[in-house]
């Protein structure tokens, strides 16, 4: 009986240990096929040949991550004071809330900020490139070790060169340009970034030949090729219109690029600027670019994710991308990655929104009705007041919460248009732009029931508000919170609604709720975009608070290393 029960233990012992070791090695074989550029000898790897763009930009983001590197092993020498430092730190958090710029807008806005009030407020004729660098790096803008002798010597000369200009050419507008031009170069020249520029390349050169435009027979290849790159900058970069100045303005002109001009060369270039900067505007300003942009956005998606794909696999992106099996895992877990760090990055844009609009928006506009309705009407009307300041936020942040991460089979949509741009395997066109298109009746009714719904959209919104027993300020400041909230909204989910490469699903709710609140987005635009041109709280921050305030800031900062140094020598 013993022996029997010991060799019934002896096979269920068996039977586990053979299981055991059955899932133990299904897991290593998934392993193997997950990695198996690790694992597979060379010699037994298909060879597919990969897209000559995808291989440059490769080339180039390893040259730009080995510079990074090298730089990151220098010595840091420069030393700033940290009183100094924080106070212009807390200054410029204050500063950027009240003007909404995406992220990667912010650095070079604050550098086009600095020298718009150094070369159009003060009119700096010396050098004052020292000062420049400081207040970047107190401001958070750049690393303490960063403003060395070369750094100086390099942005010394660039910004010399627009003071020459702006001191010899008349005209605000054409001084304010290059103005921008100056942040751009300085940007570029502080915190390059060759491998986003090959990058658009790579797409550029992918994706040019399979764009056609039809009745183009006014527009030469050359002007097409400017308006496919131009979408593609738009795509990859999320250019603002000074980068995409600064874009034309190196093709169209390089000779301002050169280390030494001679000044027979100078009058010459300055003499035919105007001209230039009008010409650079109508090709920017051209709808082509942008239609061709909308064409282009999956394809934004694709070389995006592939960025990120070689950034996290550096060392190995030449065997993950001469496998496609490989590349698809990547590119997946890359995406996958990119979702999470999106919809973190979705969240802290709304809570900047929040607190943007607050700020300059919603106090601002119950501070007029309220008096308004108090002194002029009589007596004050706390409900629509109370609406008006707390309805925005709230709608702002439900509209938030309907926000999805992107799906795994956007990622595997994704992984299937990597693999089309990296092998080259798609030559069939991506779009058909068509120019001076001439409106069918369909087209026609189409696009006169669009601008019926803003009559019914706003229609609606002023006769909720009436029996509601708002006055007419009160409804107009009503209508222009809504409109910005649904701009903003629009805005800030933009990001991840762009990564969405699968069809979304509509249905007959989302329709009509899209149709309803698309007025009040066009317009929530036209008013940020305008009203910006004339924020009151810019231009008191700008003109009246920041030369005052920097000059105090330099003040403590020296007074504090001078204190510094006379503690030392009494030590």
């Amino acid at each position: 009986m013993v022996a029997t029960k010991a060799i019934i233990l002896l096979k269920h012992d068996l039977v586990n240990r053979s299981l055991h070791f059955f899932f133990y090695g299904a897991t290593i074989l998934l392993l193997v096929i997950a990695y198996d550029i690790r694992i597979m000898p060379e010699e037994k790897k298909p060879n597919y040949p990969i897209n000559e763009p995808i291989v440059e930009f490769i080339e180039k983001l390893k040259g730009q991550l080995e510079a990074e590197k090298k730089e990151e092993m220098k010595e840091r020498e420069a030393e700033i004071e940290e009183t100094g430092e924080s106070m212009a730190l807390l200054y410029e958090k204050v500063r950027n809330i009240i003007e909404y710029k995406d992220d990667h807008l912010i650095k070079r806005n604050a550098i086009e900020r600095i020298l718009k009030r150094n070369l159009l407020i003060e009119l700096r004729r010396g050098d004052f490139t020292g000062q420049f660098l400081e207040e970047l790096s107190m401001s958070g803008y750049l690393e303490k070790g960063e403003t060395g002798e070369e750094t100086k010597s390099k942005i010394a000369k660039i910004l010399a060169k627009y003071q020459k200009a702006a001191q010899a050419i008349s005209g605000f507008e054409t001084k304010r340009w290059l103005v921008g031009m100056a942040s751009c170069e300085v940007e570029e020249s502080l915190f390059p970034n060759t491998a986003r520029f090959a990058l658009a390349r790579a797409m550029f050169e992918t994706v040019k030949e399979r764009i056609d435009i039809k009745k183009a027979r006014k527009m030469r290849p050359s002007e097409k090729n400017i308006q496919i790159f131009l979408a593609v900058v738009r795509s990859i970069a999320k250019a603002d219109n000074a980068m995409l100045n600064f874009v034309l303005f190196k093709l169209y002109l390089p000779e301002w690029f050169r280390k030494d001009i001679q000044e027979k060369e100078w009058a010459g270039i300055l003499q035919g600027l105007s001209e230039l900067i009008s010409s650079i505007r109508r090709k920017i300003a051209n709808p082509v670019s942008v239609k061709i942009g909308v064409a282009l956005r999956k394809y934004a998606v694709y070389f995006n994710i592939f960025y990120e794909t070689a950034l996290q696999n550096i060392s190995k992106i030449d065997k993950i991308v001469a496998n496609p099996e490989s590349l698809n895992f990547a590119v997946q877990l890359a995406a996958s990655e990119a979702y999470d760090r999106e919809m973190r990055k979705f969240w802290k844009r709304v809570k900047r929104s929040l607190v943007f609009l607050v700020v300059t928006k919603i106090f601002l506009a119950v501070a007029v009705e309220y008096p308004f309705d108090y002194y002029i009407v009589g007596q004050a009307n706390m409900f629509p007041i109370v609406i008006n300041l707390l309805f925005p936020p709230l709608y702002l942040v439900l509209l938030s919460m309907t926000i999805r991460r992107p799906s795994d089979q956007n990622s595997a949509l994704i992984a299937k248009g990597v693999d089309e741009i990296a092998y080259g395997r798609e030559t069939k066109p991506i779009a058909e732009i068509r120019l001076q298109e001439i409106e069918t009746f369909s087209d026609w009714t189409l696009n006169l029931f669009f601008v019926l719904t803003y009559g019914i959209s706003f229609g609606l919104a002023v006769w909720i508000l009436n029996i509601l027993n708002f006055n007419w300020l009160g409804i107009l400041i009503f209508l222009f919170l809504f409109s910005v909230i649904n701009f903003f909204n629009a805005l800030v989910r933009q990001p991840v609604r762009e990564m969405l490469v699968a069809r979304e699903k509509e249905g007959m709710v989302g329709m009509f709720v899209d149709t309803l609140s698309m007025p009040f987005v066009r317009i929530g635009k036209w008013m940020s975009v305008n009203f910006s041109r004339v924020n009151v709280f810019i231009f008191l921050f700008d003109v009246i608070i920041e030369a005052p305030f920097k000059v105090v800031v330099r003040f403590i900062r020296e007074w504090a290393g001078f204190i510094r140094r006379k503690k030392e020598e009494m030590i």
